[in-house]
Protein backbone atom coordinates (compact mmCIF):
# COMPACT_ATOMS: atom_id res chain seq x y z
CA UNK A 1 0.00 0.00 0.00
CA UNK A 2 2.63 2.44 0.50
CA UNK A 3 4.22 1.60 -2.11
CA UNK A 4 1.78 1.84 -4.74
CA UNK A 5 0.62 5.36 -3.23
CA UNK A 6 4.23 6.90 -3.02
CA UNK A 7 4.51 5.93 -6.73
CA UNK A 8 1.46 7.15 -7.32
CA UNK A 9 2.07 11.08 -5.95
CA UNK A 10 5.97 11.01 -6.68
CA UNK A 11 5.59 14.06 -9.61
CA UNK A 12 3.37 15.79 -7.10
CA UNK A 13 5.26 15.87 -4.73
CA UNK A 14 7.50 18.47 -6.66
CA UNK A 15 4.52 20.45 -6.80
CA UNK A 16 4.41 20.96 -2.68
CA UNK A 17 6.53 24.41 -1.86
CA UNK A 18 8.61 25.04 1.11
CA UNK A 19 6.87 27.40 3.21
CA UNK A 20 8.41 30.41 4.06
CA UNK A 21 11.02 30.74 7.44
CA UNK A 22 9.37 29.41 10.26
CA UNK A 23 8.43 31.02 13.43
CA UNK A 24 9.67 29.54 16.76
CA UNK A 25 6.72 29.08 18.11
CA UNK A 26 2.64 30.15 16.61
CA UNK A 27 -0.12 31.55 18.86
CA UNK A 28 -3.22 29.27 19.04
CA UNK A 29 -6.34 30.86 20.67
CA UNK A 30 -9.97 30.28 20.60
CA UNK A 31 -12.73 31.49 22.78
CA UNK A 32 -11.27 29.31 25.76
CA UNK A 33 -7.98 31.15 25.73
CA UNK A 34 -4.72 31.03 24.05
CA UNK A 35 -1.36 29.01 24.04
CA UNK A 36 2.06 29.02 22.44
CA UNK A 37 2.87 26.19 20.30
CA UNK A 38 6.66 25.58 19.65
CA UNK A 39 7.97 24.87 16.27
CA UNK A 40 10.62 22.11 15.78
CA UNK A 41 12.36 22.04 12.64
CA UNK A 42 13.33 19.00 11.00
CA UNK A 43 15.37 18.64 7.83
CA UNK A 44 14.04 22.52 7.48
CA UNK A 45 10.22 21.84 7.65
CA UNK A 46 8.11 22.79 10.61
CA UNK A 47 6.22 20.34 12.92
CA UNK A 48 4.21 21.25 15.49
CA UNK A 49 3.40 18.29 18.54
CA UNK A 50 0.02 17.57 18.41
CA UNK A 51 -0.49 17.02 22.33
CA UNK A 52 -0.02 20.90 22.67
CA UNK A 53 -2.48 21.38 20.03
CA UNK A 54 -5.24 19.24 21.62
CA UNK A 55 -4.88 21.82 24.80
CA UNK A 56 -7.27 23.98 23.19
CA UNK A 57 -8.43 22.72 19.06
CA UNK A 58 -10.46 19.77 18.81
CA UNK A 59 -7.53 17.37 17.60
CA UNK A 60 -7.16 14.03 18.36
CA UNK A 61 -4.98 11.46 16.61
CA UNK A 62 -4.40 7.80 16.39
CA UNK A 63 -1.84 5.09 15.11
CA UNK A 64 -2.56 2.40 12.98
CA UNK A 65 0.50 0.78 11.59
CA UNK A 66 2.17 3.42 9.09
CA UNK A 67 -0.15 5.99 9.77
CA UNK A 68 -1.28 8.50 11.84
CA UNK A 69 -4.83 9.46 11.44
CA UNK A 70 -5.88 12.84 13.16
CA UNK A 71 -9.06 14.36 13.35
CA UNK A 72 -10.03 18.02 13.85
CA UNK A 73 -13.66 18.76 14.83
CA UNK A 74 -13.84 14.73 13.77
CA UNK A 75 -12.56 15.28 10.57
CA UNK A 76 -10.10 13.14 9.74
CA UNK A 77 -6.73 13.65 7.61
CA UNK A 78 -4.58 10.67 7.23
CA UNK A 79 -0.87 11.06 7.55
CA UNK A 80 1.49 8.39 6.10
CA UNK A 81 4.48 8.46 8.69
CA UNK A 82 7.86 9.47 7.30
CA UNK A 83 6.61 10.74 3.99
CA UNK A 84 5.50 13.57 3.00
CA UNK A 85 2.07 12.55 1.94
CA UNK A 86 -1.11 13.29 3.27
CA UNK A 87 -5.07 11.70 2.50
CA UNK A 88 -8.22 13.59 2.78
CA UNK A 89 -11.65 12.61 1.59
CA UNK A 90 -9.99 9.99 -0.62
CA UNK A 91 -8.00 12.49 -2.10
CA UNK A 92 -3.73 12.59 -1.97
CA UNK A 93 -2.04 15.84 -1.23
CA UNK A 94 1.89 16.40 -0.84
CA UNK A 95 2.83 17.84 1.82
CA UNK A 96 6.49 20.32 2.24
CA UNK A 97 6.97 18.16 5.73
CA UNK A 98 6.25 14.96 6.71
CA UNK A 99 4.57 13.05 10.01
CA UNK A 100 6.65 11.41 12.01
CA UNK A 101 6.94 10.17 15.76
CA UNK A 102 9.49 11.06 17.95
CA UNK A 103 9.79 10.31 22.02
CA UNK A 104 6.40 8.94 21.45
CA UNK A 105 5.20 12.35 20.52
CA UNK A 106 3.04 12.86 16.97
CA UNK A 107 4.39 15.93 15.29
CA UNK A 108 2.65 17.24 11.66
CA UNK A 109 3.52 19.67 9.88
CA UNK A 110 2.35 23.23 10.44
CA UNK A 111 1.50 23.66 6.69
CA UNK A 112 -1.16 21.46 7.54
CA UNK A 113 -2.56 23.57 10.88
CA UNK A 114 -1.60 26.76 8.21
CA UNK A 115 -3.11 25.83 4.91
CA UNK A 116 -5.55 23.08 4.98
CA UNK A 117 -7.33 23.47 8.31
CA UNK A 118 -8.26 26.55 7.41
CA UNK A 119 -8.71 25.81 3.94
CA UNK A 120 -11.69 22.84 5.31
CA UNK A 121 -13.06 25.20 7.89
CA UNK A 122 -13.03 28.62 5.93
CA UNK A 123 -15.84 30.00 8.23
CA UNK A 124 -13.77 28.54 11.43
CA UNK A 125 -10.40 29.41 11.33
CA UNK A 126 -7.65 31.39 10.27
CA UNK A 127 -4.20 31.45 10.18
CA UNK A 128 -1.78 34.93 9.87
CA UNK A 129 1.17 33.56 8.50
CA UNK A 130 2.60 37.07 9.09
CA UNK A 131 1.77 37.29 13.32
CA UNK A 132 1.97 33.22 13.44
CA UNK A 133 -1.43 33.22 14.82
CA UNK A 134 -3.80 30.50 14.34
CA UNK A 135 -7.13 31.30 15.62
CA UNK A 136 -10.76 30.98 15.29
CA UNK A 137 -12.81 33.74 12.82
CA UNK A 138 -14.60 34.63 15.30
CA UNK A 139 -11.81 36.34 17.78
CA UNK A 140 -10.09 37.81 14.20
CA UNK A 141 -13.66 39.03 13.46
CA UNK A 142 -13.97 40.89 17.00
CA UNK A 143 -10.50 42.15 16.77
CA UNK A 144 -11.02 43.65 13.19
CA UNK A 145 -14.57 44.76 14.17
CA UNK A 146 -15.24 48.57 15.26
CA UNK A 147 -15.41 48.44 19.14
CA UNK A 148 -19.08 49.99 20.86
CA UNK A 149 -20.20 50.88 17.05
CA UNK A 150 -23.94 50.46 17.11
CA UNK A 151 -24.87 50.85 13.54
CA UNK A 152 -28.32 52.55 13.71
CA UNK A 153 -31.03 52.71 11.27
CA UNK A 154 -34.24 54.97 12.37
CA UNK A 155 -37.61 52.59 12.47
CA UNK A 156 -40.14 53.71 9.53
CA UNK A 157 -43.39 55.07 10.38
CA UNK A 158 -44.92 52.18 10.99
CA UNK A 159 -42.42 50.79 13.09
CA UNK A 160 -42.40 53.46 15.06
CA UNK A 161 -45.96 53.67 15.51
CA UNK A 162 -45.34 50.11 17.59
CA UNK A 163 -42.47 51.22 19.93
CA UNK A 164 -39.71 50.88 17.74
CA UNK A 165 -36.98 53.21 17.02
CA UNK A 166 -34.43 51.51 14.72
CA UNK A 167 -35.05 49.58 11.69
CA UNK A 168 -34.97 45.78 11.71
CA UNK A 169 -34.51 43.28 9.11
CA UNK A 170 -36.08 39.72 9.35
CA UNK A 171 -34.74 36.26 7.43
CA UNK A 172 -38.56 33.47 7.17
CA UNK A 173 -37.86 30.10 6.17
CA UNK A 174 -40.81 28.26 5.20
CA UNK A 175 -39.36 24.45 5.86
CA UNK A 176 -38.82 22.10 3.23
CA UNK A 177 -40.05 22.34 -0.42
CA UNK A 178 -39.55 21.27 -3.49
CA UNK A 179 -38.90 17.52 -3.78
CA UNK A 180 -38.40 17.71 0.36
CA UNK A 181 -42.31 17.02 0.87
CA UNK A 182 -41.75 17.27 4.80
CA UNK A 183 -44.53 15.37 6.45
CA UNK A 184 -47.60 14.50 4.74
CA UNK A 185 -50.04 14.96 7.95
CA UNK A 186 -52.96 12.94 8.39
CA UNK A 187 -54.94 15.18 8.84
CA UNK A 188 -54.07 17.62 6.25
CA UNK A 189 -56.15 17.77 3.00
CA UNK A 190 -55.34 15.05 0.25
CA UNK A 191 -52.57 16.78 -1.53
CA UNK A 192 -51.66 19.03 0.97
CA UNK A 193 -48.14 18.18 3.06
CA UNK A 194 -46.15 20.25 5.27
CA UNK A 195 -44.34 22.23 2.57
CA UNK A 196 -47.55 23.38 1.78
CA UNK A 197 -48.27 24.61 5.00
CA UNK A 198 -45.09 26.12 5.54
CA UNK A 199 -44.78 28.25 2.84
CA UNK A 200 -48.84 29.94 3.55
CA UNK A 201 -47.62 30.81 6.98
CA UNK A 202 -44.25 32.17 5.73
CA UNK A 203 -45.61 34.07 2.86
CA UNK A 204 -48.18 35.68 6.15
CA UNK A 205 -45.38 36.02 8.03
CA UNK A 206 -43.98 38.44 5.50
CA UNK A 207 -46.71 40.27 5.34
CA UNK A 208 -47.61 40.96 8.84
CA UNK A 209 -44.05 41.88 9.50
CA UNK A 210 -43.45 43.72 6.72
CA UNK A 211 -47.45 45.80 7.85
CA UNK A 212 -45.06 46.81 10.84
CA UNK A 213 -42.57 48.38 9.15
CA UNK A 214 -40.05 45.69 9.40
CA UNK A 215 -37.53 44.37 6.56
CA UNK A 216 -38.73 40.85 5.58
CA UNK A 217 -36.68 38.42 3.44
CA UNK A 218 -37.57 34.91 2.64
CA UNK A 219 -35.40 32.00 2.20
CA UNK A 220 -38.41 30.57 -0.63
CA UNK A 221 -41.26 31.87 -1.83
CA UNK A 222 -42.38 28.91 -4.05
CA UNK A 223 -41.94 24.99 -3.98
CA UNK A 224 -38.62 24.68 -4.24
CA UNK A 225 -35.91 23.23 -2.40
CA UNK A 226 -33.07 24.64 -0.07
CA UNK A 227 -30.57 23.25 1.40
CA UNK A 228 -30.61 23.46 5.47
CA UNK A 229 -27.19 24.34 5.09
CA UNK A 230 -28.12 27.50 3.27
CA UNK A 231 -31.24 28.89 4.89
CA UNK A 232 -29.79 30.24 8.00
CA UNK A 233 -26.63 31.90 6.40
CA UNK A 234 -29.37 34.72 4.93
CA UNK A 235 -29.69 36.07 7.79
CA UNK A 236 -26.41 38.07 7.72
CA UNK A 237 -24.87 41.21 8.82
CA UNK A 238 -27.84 43.47 8.32
CA UNK A 239 -30.17 40.75 9.84
CA UNK A 240 -31.45 40.46 13.27
CA UNK A 241 -33.41 37.37 13.62
CA UNK A 242 -33.60 34.03 11.54
CA UNK A 243 -37.69 32.40 11.85
CA UNK A 244 -38.12 29.03 10.16
CA UNK A 245 -41.71 27.65 10.21
CA UNK A 246 -42.43 24.30 10.52
CA UNK A 247 -45.57 21.31 11.19
CA UNK A 248 -44.74 18.07 13.52
CA UNK A 249 -46.06 14.78 13.43
CA UNK A 250 -45.87 11.52 15.45
CA UNK A 251 -45.37 7.92 14.32
CA UNK A 252 -48.54 6.11 14.29
CA UNK A 253 -48.79 4.79 18.11
CA UNK A 254 -51.87 4.42 20.55
CA UNK A 255 -52.57 7.64 22.03
CA UNK A 256 -50.41 9.66 19.15
CA UNK A 257 -53.25 11.25 17.31
CA UNK A 258 -54.27 13.41 21.01
CA UNK A 259 -50.82 15.17 20.95
CA UNK A 260 -51.30 18.33 20.03
CA UNK A 261 -50.35 22.28 20.10
CA UNK A 262 -47.02 24.60 19.38
CA UNK A 263 -43.57 24.46 20.26
CA UNK A 264 -40.51 26.66 19.74
CA UNK A 265 -36.86 25.74 19.56
CA UNK A 266 -33.67 27.28 19.74
CA UNK A 267 -29.93 25.90 19.39
CA UNK A 268 -28.91 23.88 22.23
CA UNK A 269 -27.28 20.94 24.33
CA UNK A 270 -30.18 20.30 27.05
CA UNK A 271 -31.66 17.76 24.42
CA UNK A 272 -35.08 15.54 25.83
CA UNK A 273 -36.12 12.81 23.98
CA UNK A 274 -38.77 14.43 22.41
CA UNK A 275 -36.03 17.31 20.79
CA UNK A 276 -34.05 14.72 19.49
CA UNK A 277 -37.00 13.18 17.86
CA UNK A 278 -38.33 16.20 16.22
CA UNK A 279 -34.77 17.24 15.10
CA UNK A 280 -33.98 13.79 13.65
CA UNK A 281 -37.30 14.33 11.48
CA UNK A 282 -36.66 17.77 10.21
CA UNK A 283 -32.95 16.81 9.69
CA UNK A 284 -34.45 13.80 7.56
CA UNK A 285 -34.66 16.35 4.60
CA UNK A 286 -30.90 16.32 3.95
CA UNK A 287 -31.66 13.39 2.02
CA UNK A 288 -33.33 15.40 -0.58
CA UNK A 289 -30.01 17.58 -1.38
CA UNK A 290 -27.87 16.68 -3.68
CA UNK A 291 -24.17 17.49 -3.67
CA UNK A 292 -20.94 16.08 -1.35
CA UNK A 293 -23.59 17.47 1.68
CA UNK A 294 -21.54 16.00 4.16
CA UNK A 295 -18.25 17.29 3.33
CA UNK A 296 -19.75 20.65 3.49
CA UNK A 297 -21.22 20.33 6.83
CA UNK A 298 -18.90 18.81 9.07
CA UNK A 299 -17.69 21.87 10.21
CA UNK A 300 -21.16 22.56 11.17
CA UNK A 301 -22.00 20.16 12.82
CA UNK A 302 -18.76 19.40 14.91
CA UNK A 303 -17.38 23.25 15.75
CA UNK A 304 -20.07 25.53 14.74
CA UNK A 305 -22.05 23.95 18.02
CA UNK A 306 -21.71 27.20 20.56
CA UNK A 307 -23.76 30.48 18.48
CA UNK A 308 -22.90 33.89 20.45
CA UNK A 309 -26.45 34.66 20.05
CA UNK A 310 -27.53 31.39 22.05
CA UNK A 311 -28.95 33.79 25.06
CA UNK A 312 -30.99 35.87 22.35
CA UNK A 313 -32.53 33.28 20.81
CA UNK A 314 -33.77 31.77 23.94
CA UNK A 315 -35.62 34.89 24.60
CA UNK A 316 -36.79 35.27 21.20
CA UNK A 317 -38.08 31.73 21.46
CA UNK A 318 -39.91 32.55 24.98
CA UNK A 319 -42.00 35.62 23.68
CA UNK A 320 -42.45 33.96 20.04
CA UNK A 321 -43.81 31.18 21.66
CA UNK A 322 -45.93 33.01 24.64
CA UNK A 323 -47.86 35.03 21.58
CA UNK A 324 -48.28 31.75 19.69
CA UNK A 325 -49.66 29.43 22.23
CA UNK A 326 -52.11 32.08 22.96
CA UNK A 327 -53.25 32.03 19.62
CA UNK A 328 -53.38 28.37 18.89
CA UNK A 329 -55.73 25.66 19.57
CA UNK A 330 -53.81 22.97 20.79
CA UNK A 331 -51.71 23.12 24.26
CA UNK A 332 -48.67 24.94 24.88
CA UNK A 333 -45.76 22.85 25.01
CA UNK A 334 -42.92 25.45 25.84
CA UNK A 335 -39.88 26.48 24.60
CA UNK A 336 -36.88 23.56 24.14
CA UNK A 337 -33.51 23.18 22.89
CA UNK A 338 -32.38 21.24 19.64
CA UNK A 339 -29.51 20.48 17.19
CA UNK A 340 -31.63 21.36 14.27
CA UNK A 341 -29.43 21.79 11.00
CA UNK A 342 -30.94 24.51 9.83
CA UNK A 343 -30.39 26.50 13.49
CA UNK A 344 -26.52 25.12 13.24
CA UNK A 345 -25.41 27.54 10.54
CA UNK A 346 -26.90 30.74 12.00
CA UNK A 347 -24.97 33.65 13.43
CA UNK A 348 -27.84 35.66 14.25
CA UNK A 349 -30.89 34.47 16.80
CA UNK A 350 -32.26 31.98 15.55
CA UNK A 351 -35.84 29.95 16.44
CA UNK A 352 -37.63 26.70 15.16
CA UNK A 353 -41.16 27.62 15.16
CA UNK A 354 -43.47 23.55 15.04
CA UNK A 355 -46.95 25.49 14.71
CA UNK A 356 -48.91 22.69 15.18
CA UNK A 357 -49.19 18.58 14.29
CA UNK A 358 -50.35 17.33 11.37
CA UNK A 359 -50.85 14.35 13.33
CA UNK A 360 -53.87 15.55 15.07
CA UNK A 361 -57.19 16.57 14.05
CA UNK A 362 -58.01 20.07 15.22
CA UNK A 363 -54.32 21.16 14.81
CA UNK A 364 -54.22 19.27 11.09
CA UNK A 365 -57.38 21.20 10.03
CA UNK A 366 -56.37 25.01 11.69
CA UNK A 367 -52.88 24.54 10.27
CA UNK A 368 -54.54 23.85 6.68
CA UNK A 369 -57.00 26.94 6.80
CA UNK A 370 -56.19 30.08 5.75
CA UNK A 371 -57.48 31.72 9.22
CA UNK A 372 -55.03 28.94 11.20
CA UNK A 373 -52.00 30.14 8.92
CA UNK A 374 -52.87 33.64 9.32
CA UNK A 375 -53.68 33.28 13.17
CA UNK A 376 -50.29 31.66 13.66
CA UNK A 377 -48.25 34.30 11.08
CA UNK A 378 -49.69 36.85 13.12
CA UNK A 379 -48.99 35.70 16.65
CA UNK A 380 -44.90 34.98 15.51
CA UNK A 381 -45.19 38.58 14.13
CA UNK A 382 -46.45 39.94 17.44
CA UNK A 383 -43.36 37.68 19.25
CA UNK A 384 -40.54 39.34 16.94
CA UNK A 385 -42.06 42.73 17.54
CA UNK A 386 -42.07 41.98 21.33
CA UNK A 387 -38.35 40.77 21.32
CA UNK A 388 -37.28 44.00 19.22
CA UNK A 389 -38.40 46.11 21.51
CA UNK A 390 -36.64 44.51 24.23
CA UNK A 391 -33.51 43.92 22.67
CA UNK A 392 -33.44 48.14 21.74
CA UNK A 393 -34.45 48.76 25.07
CA UNK A 394 -30.94 47.01 25.93
CA UNK A 395 -28.85 48.32 22.91
CA UNK A 396 -29.86 52.04 22.87
CA UNK A 397 -29.69 52.32 26.81
CA UNK A 398 -28.08 55.34 27.21
CA UNK A 399 -28.11 56.13 23.78
CA UNK A 400 -28.31 59.93 21.86
CA UNK A 401 -30.39 57.98 19.16
CA UNK A 402 -33.87 59.79 19.42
Amino acid sequence: MKAVLLAGVALALGAAREPAAAPASIVVATSRGEISVPVRMDGGFASLPTPVLSELLPVTTTIVGDWALVAFAGEPFRFLLGTPVMVHRDRVYPLAGEAYLFSDTLFVPLQWLAEYVPRTFSEGYRYDPGAGRFEEARLAAARAAPVAVLHYRPAPEAARALGLRMAHRVVVDPGHGGTDPGNPGRYLPKGVKEKHVTLGIGRHLRDELRGRGIEVAMTRTTDTLIGLADRAPMCKADCDLFVSIHVNSLAQRRGSEQVNGVETYFLGDALTAEARRVAEMEDDALRYETGDVGSELGFIFRDLQTNEFLRESALLAEVVQAKAAAAHPGSDRGIAQSRFVVLKTATRPAILVETGFATNQQDGQFLASERGQRAIARAIADGVVEYLKRYEKKVLAGSAQP
